[in-house]
């Protein structure tokens, strides 16, 4: 049996991601012998999810008024967005937030410390008195999924959301279409999902509801990407009027055919109207190449007339204007961060890629930013080197992961652009069968960087939290 109140015991000290600040006020208890709960109204929908957790330590509760319950989820208004608390004393434990996220990170902190008690058994359980009070570094801790290359089926992305949901991330960024594959099924480019580089696979609009709804559900907006005006292969094959010299194994949109601006703005309208509660909407922007545009008499005649120098600037003016009409439909517009260094309006999202330096550029120009540096964030490189993976991939390993940090240049100077981070797992060597493998292991540490203080994160101790867990078989089960 493990001695009391010890680290490796100590319920309140293996928590991941590590909180802003943990007491310790002396004493445990068994949490078996608790037998009652109240629920605030606001956090009726996790009811159902909170009894079932307790039940699986095989804990029989019976719902009571407030002041007679040992368990409570009590609303405090004082709280801000995703802050929570916890107040553990013997034989009763509070839990404190002013919104169903902050609760439900309450309660992945409760599952952890369960685990924790509970694992010599119910006869041993020992759950430690003292108070935690936690709220996010960042409010955007995203993963991105692309389904464009490789498809996952509807129940694998509502597994992948149960995952993320485990480990507070609030974000998924939702990568439908790409050279290889067009995933959406859509009322104006129906024949597009009939043709895949890779393999087969589509989502119908009632499917896509679906997993939004179930993602509402675990507090995760999900967020679509429509990729343009590079990486349309896919979408040229079919209309091949919407490149230049309608070459069909193109990869760039005609960003000078009024034609195919007005087509790709009838797309962005049916993917708005489908993610109807969605604030934002992605729309790429990156890796087009101008080959094609700097011979094409219909782009050269558009340069011309709007007095523009060369191809990048008329490849800006083109964003720009979907940008524009993103914002016309009342959504936020998010683009990759490029390496033509095109600036867009302060109310346009940039989700920062290619270096540690790109955040401190873009903050320049008044924009917000998201940080998914590929050499940190890329969950598609290879854990260890026998993974299959591009020549070019490094070894990303899970302390690499950890160690990232969005503010590590020039922290003064992004401070108040970075709205946080997201992990970005591409799919070209990556099939549905391997996704979980290539999520599990670094997400616990990605969710420590997303969501703790640098002040509060070591990573020795992550490690011991994260054995102790597994030993107590949480992450496994996750």
């Amino acid at each position: 049996m493990p001695t009391k109140n010890s680290q490796s015991a100590n319920s309140l000290r293996n928590i991941i991601p590590a909180p802003l600040e943990v007491s310790d006020s002396g004493g445990s208890f068994n949490p078996s012998q608790l037998c009652s709960f109240h629920i605030d109204e606001l956090y009726f929908s996790l009811k159902k999810e909170f009894v079932e957790m307790c039940a699986g330590y095989r804990m029989e509760l019976h719902e009571t008024p407030e002041n007679s319950a040992q368990i409570i989820l009590k609303r405090n208004a004082g709280y801000s967005e995703e802050e929570w608390s916890a107040n553990i004393s013997d034989m009763k434990i509070t839990l404190e937030s002013s919104d169903l996220n902050g609760m439900r990170y309450a309660l992945t902190a409760l599952r952890q410390m369960f685990a924790i008690a509970f694992n010599c058994g119910a006869h041993y359980a020992e759950l430690a008195c003292g108070k935690i009070h936690d709220q996010p570094r960042f409010g955007w801790r995203g993963f991105m999924l692309d389904s464009a290359r490789h498809f996952q089926s509807v129940e694998t992305i509502k597994g992948i959301l149960n995952v993320l949901a485990a480990w507070r991330i609030n974000r998924f960024h939702w990568h439908l279409t790409d050279n290889s594959g067009w995933r959406l099924e859509l009322d104006s480019v129906s024949s597009l999902v009939e043709d895949f580089e890779l393999d087969r696979g589509s989502y119908s609009k009632a499917q896509v509801l679906e997993v939004i709804s179930h993602a509402t559900a675990k507090g995760i907006t999900v967020i679509p990407e429509f990729d343009i005006p590079g990486h349309s292969r896919c979408i040229i094959k079919k209309y091949p009027n919407l490149t230049c010299g309608e070459n069909p194994e193109s990869r760039e949109i005609c960003i000078g055919s009024r034609q195919a601006r007005k087509f790709i703005k009838n797309i962005l309208s049916e993917i708005i109207d489908l993610f109807a509660e969605n604030p934002y909407i992605h729309i790429g922007g990156d890796e087009a190449k101008t080959t094609n545009w700097d011979k094409c008499l219909v782009c050269q005649a558009a340069i011309e007339e709007k007095k523009f120098s060369n191809s990048r600037e008329l490849e800006h003016d083109f964003m720009q204007e979907m940008t524009r009409f993103v914002v016309s439909k009342g959504r936020t517009p998010i683009v990759w961060g490029i390496c033509s260094d095109l600036t867009y309006p302060p109310d346009t999202i940039v989700q920062c890629w290619l270096d540690i330096r790109e955040p401190v550029r873009v903050a320049q120009n008044g924009n917000k930013t998201i940080y998914s540096v590929h050499n940190s964030l890329y969950f598609d490189y290879p854990a260890v080197p026998s993974e299959p993976h591009e020549s070019w991939m490094f070894e990303l390993s899970e302390r690499g992961v950890y160690m990232t940090d969005p503010h590590i240049i020039w922290p003064e100077k992004v401070a108040d652009s970075v709205l946080g981070t997201e992990a970005c797992l591409w799919t070209e060597f990556v099939p549905e069968w391997r996704i979980f493998s290539k999520i599990i292991e670094r997400l616990p540490a990605y969710s420590e960087c997303a969501w703790s203080q640098n002040k509060n994160k070591e990573w020795s101790d992550f490690q011991r939290r994260k054995d102790n867990l597994l030993a107590a078989g949480l992450i496994s089960d996750l």
